[in-house]
């Protein structure tokens, strides 16, 4: 661990001038011996919650007693979970197995009660997951489901389907292809202030586009991308020999694609998954073998 903490220090010095301090890196000692993956801040700031590498339940991280809390233990839970602004609603989904076919149910869990209801039954639709504010809704197939939510609440949701991008935006369903009709589309994503998506294309890399697919801009090789802030993205830029990962470091690049800088070295340490704190000012991570670190940044 002492080695780790040098080679970041030492990364410091070097990346003092650029657009993103990066002013201490830890690991959260509780996930020491592995097993944590795919962090997801929650937009309170309270908490982290991470899964399995395979997307098997969900582990709540607070970070005001440092204590880890198993909130479930489904398959597919860890996979697309959204939690409510106030930090109390977590939905996520929990994933099936029947005569050899996958279906998909919909859970929502309140922290303060640790009761359980089902949003949506098991299905073989798709299904996606978002809240807006603490209220819960969905995705199902290519069907927005917005229960008791006024349009004027709903905020912008984007899935792939058949290997393109589509928007859900109020009552009106869009399907984009800002490179072309013959790409195939995925890890895509809107930007805080809904104005922006980012997303991936198989064989040419990640993209930033206007939320009505115009204005294409290129970010480069960045896998797994999320949004720091409106200006800013963070993912891996990840190496493998087609069997094991290589290599791998955070990676954070404006939404112009212009400026780029990595945020780890990739000695002793493959730094995977990234996730930004809503207030921009923390990046967590997990390692290969599934420890969670926390960046503390300064943007310039």
């Amino acid at each position: 661990m002492k080695k780790i903490l040098l080679l970041f220090a030492l990364m410091w010095q070097i990346v003092y001038a650029q657009q993103i301090d990066v002013l201490s890196v830890r690991v959260i000692e509780k996930t020491s011996n592995g097993g944590y993956y795919h962090p997801v801040f929650s937009p309170s700031n309270q908490f982290l919650l991470a899964t399995d590498a395979g997307y098997k339940g969900l582990k709540m991280i607070s970070f005001s007693d440092n204590e880890i809390k198993t909130i479930t233990e489904e398959p597919g839970a860890g996979y697309g979970v959204r939690i409510s602004n106030d930090g109390n609603t977590i939905v996520y989904k929990k994933n099936e197995l029947i005569k050899n076919l996958k279906y998909s149910s919909l859970i929502v869990h309140t922290l303060k009660t640790g009761s359980e209801k089902q949003l949506v039954s098991r299905t073989r639709d798709q299904l996606t997951p978002a809240i807006s504010d603490s209220k819960p809704f969905y995705v199902k197939g290519s069907k927005l489901n917005r229960k008791s939510i006024s349009t004027d609440e709903l905020i912008p949701v984007i899935q792939t389907e058949d290997r393109k991008l589509a928007l859900y935006n109020g009552e009106n369903r869009k399907v984009l292809t800002p490179n072309g009709a013959n790409e195939s589309y995925f890890w895509s994503s809107i930007s805080p202030d809904f104005e922006k998506i980012v997303y991936t294309v198989a064989g040419k890399g990640t993209f930033v586009c206007d939320i009505n697919g115009t204005n294409v801009k290129s970010l480069g090789k960045l896998s797994a991308p999320k949004w720091l802030n409106n200006n800013w993205l963070i993912g891996m830029d990840d190496k493998d020999n087609g069997q094991e990962l290589i290599s791998s470091v955070i990676v954070a690049v404006t939404a112009d694609g212009k400026n780029r800088q990595a945020l780890t070295v990739q000695e002793e340490v493959k730094a995977m998954y990234p996730s930004a704190s809503p207030d921009a000012k923390q990046i967590a991570f997990c390692t290969d073998n599934g420890q969670l670190f926390l960046i503390n940044i300064d943007i310039k």
